[in-house]
């Protein structure tokens, strides 16, 4: 994770065109890899899949900071980025009562690796549509 955060830097990538595009492939990715977890056996395709994902997440998560942070001026980062994480942990406590806790859903590990595989496809579904109106808006100009 740590490697793919540190390549970002020298990516000669148009983010604002290409930002969210990027986004969606990864997040297609992270999903793919979830899902593999879901449907195999195999203890090393789950390990291999795991590495996948976290490379991708970091990937995701240094490209999305990126993305909000070369808009903001500086006197906003705490907030912006304080308010991001407490979303994100909020999102995340939901998701664990929901899904792992006994009081909720309850559900097995396999079954967990689809719900969130399934999140990150949703994911990726919103930054596609978001790619492409950008993509277009840029085409019309």
């Amino acid at each position: 994770g740590s490697v793919t955060s540190f390549i970002v830097q020298y990516m000669k990538i148009n983010w604002d065109l290409l930002g969210e595009l990027t986004l969606g492939i990864f997040s297609v990715i992270n999903a793919g890899s979830l899902f593999l977890m879901y449907l195999t056996t195999n203890i090393w395709a789950c390990y291999t899949s795991y590495l996948v994902f976290k490379a991708c997440y970091m990937f995701l998560i240094t490209v999305a900071t990126f993305q909000i942070a070369v808009t903001l001026s500086v006197e906003r980062y705490a907030l912006v980025f304080g308010f991001n994480n407490f979303m994100a942990l909020l999102i995340q406590t939901i998701l664990t009562a929901v899904v792992v806790d006994s009081r909720g859903l309850g559900l097995d590990i396999a079954t967990q690796f689809l719900i969130y595989g399934s999140y990150f496809a949703v994911i990726a579904g919103i930054f596609f549509i978001r790619s492409i109106c950008t993509l277009l808006s840029r085409k019309c100009k």
